[in-house]
């Protein structure tokens, strides 16, 4: 037996990837919620029949940070649960969540939580529960040809096949939700396309009710896109071949492992700011001058909620300001927290880097205030070095330590060369003064040696 659950999260900001359910954002964000509720129901009266739930929908709530949750959840039809009791069930969840304010690291809105339609704020002042059998889901496959786009890559991972099926899932969901059967429709997701121009596949999923069978979802198809030219969805598609059967609907036994506490990541940045003079007052936080940069730096900084760590990124906070050795102005701290939901992979520091680098023109520009030094940005340490740079930088060395080697090398050959000329002559010079001697070792002087008169 199914029973339908609704809630809205407060500090989940929805978003257009969530409304297709072949997103990779609405498969982990279903995927944590689905956790969740599951640890609830498990410590629920219903445990002991309680089967499974699984997320259907997102949907946009009042406020920017507000995403609602439809979601449908199944149990066996046991003895030892003649009837369900939604009102005793909605009792323990509100308990279970601290008064419908918290699911796991999630917010909720007060009085958003309905269990089969029931909400305490709906019958506050009833005496009795109101008990009911849960109602079965309906489920419809439909099939249908695009005959004016033609689908040229049918590998399911590739950047066509998947902007397709976003494409068409939002169009087919849109015409559900304004038809007349808006009350009863959950969800439709693609589950395959075909080449052949495009054959679609898709399941659609609504709330059973008297006025809900497989003719009635064909006909507001097509009704809903029948214009004097043929069958369009939206403005986009032309289709031809519309086809509608039932399907045997079951919520397989939830399985999960149990998630990570929220991880926090925290990045400590470093830049410069060469259009902000350094002065001695950027140190001390009262002062006017700390409090206006501060302010309006961390502003500046919130470029990263258009980015695409959107949906992680908290808020970056400035700690200190210093100055730069041998410049006038000015160095930043900061810190930046990004809040990923727990199935999600870690941030790298390397993505946090190219991001603030590409909304900031090569990291040249914070704003329309602050000029940048183009190279001063480190992230958590990370600042790679600039590739055009680093091979000049490189070959520089190279060539630098080859001609020392050669300078000393022909220094050492000339000063061989030196010494061997230096004796050279020396030898030369000392023949100079040798002494004539004759053949058998008698000197002969150059003067007589008789005494003269």
């Amino acid at each position: 037996m199914l029973f339908t659950l609704n809630f809205t999260l407060t500090n989940l900001q929805y978003t257009a990837d969530l409304d297709a359910p072949s997103s990779p954002k609405f498969t982990s964000t279903a995927k944590v919620i689905n956790y969740y509720i599951d640890r609830l129901f498990k410590n629920s009266s219903i445990s002991s029949v309680y089967t499974g739930c699984k997320v259907m929908r997102f949907r946009s709530g009042r406020h920017r940070d507000d995403t609602g949750i439809d979601a449908v959840c199944s149990y066996n039809n046991d003895a030892s649960l003649a009837t369900f009791d939604r009102e005793k069930v909605y009792h323990e969840l509100s308990t279970m969540t601290n008064g419908i304010t918290r699911l796991g690291h999630y917010s909720l809105e007060k009085n958003s939580l309905y269990i089969n339609g029931f909400s305490l704020t709906d019958t506050a002042m009833a005496r009795k529960p109101i008990l009911i059998e849960a109602p079965d889901k309906s489920g419809y496959s439909l099939t249908f040809r695009i005959v004016n786009e033609n689908l040229t890559n049918p590998n399911s991972q590739s950047p066509e096949y998947k902007a397709a099926v976003e494409s068409i899932s939002n169009k087919v969901n849109q015409l559900y939700r304004q038809s007349n059967l808006q009350d009863q429709f959950l969800n439709c997701s693609i589950t395959r396309l075909r080449a052949g121009s495009i054959v679609v596949d898709c399941k659609c999923f609504f709330q059973s009710a008297p006025n809900i069978n497989r003719a009635v979802v064909e006909r507001v198809f097509q009704d809903s896109t029948s214009n004097a030219t043929g069958l369009w969805l939206g403005s986009s598609y032309q289709l031809q071949g519309l086809s509608v059967d039932s399907l045997e609907l079951a919520i397989e036994p939830a399985t999960y492992e149990t998630p990570l506490k929220t991880k926090k990541e925290n990045f400590r940045l470093s830049f410069r700011i060469s259009n902000l003079p350094y002065s001695p007052e950027l140190q001390d936080s009262r002062s006017q001058m700390y409090q206006v940069n501060k302010e309006k730096i961390e502003k500046e900084l919130d470029v990263l909620r258009t980015s695409s760590l959107q949906d992680y990124f908290a808020g970056c906070t400035v700690e200190s300001f210093g100055p730069v050795s041998g410049k006038t102005y000015t160095s930043v701290a900061s810190i930046c927290k990004l809040t990923p939901d727990p199935f999600s992979r870690a941030l790298q520091k390397q993505e946090v880097y190219e991001e603030l680098k590409r909304l900031t023109h090569g990291f040249t520009k914070l704003g329309s205030s602050y000029e940048l030094e183009e190279q001063s940005l480190v992230v958590e340490g990370y600042s790679p070095v600039k590739t055009d740079e680093q091979p000049e930088r490189s070959g520089l060395q190279f060539w630098a330590i080859i001609l020392i080697c050669i300078s000393i090398l022909l220094g050492f050959i000339l000063l061989l060369l030196l010494c061997f000329l230096i004796a050279f002559c020396l030898r030369r010079k000392s023949h100079l003064y040798q002494v004539q001697q004759g053949m058998y070792g008698v000197y002969f002087p150059h003067l007589s040696t008789r005494k003269v008169h």
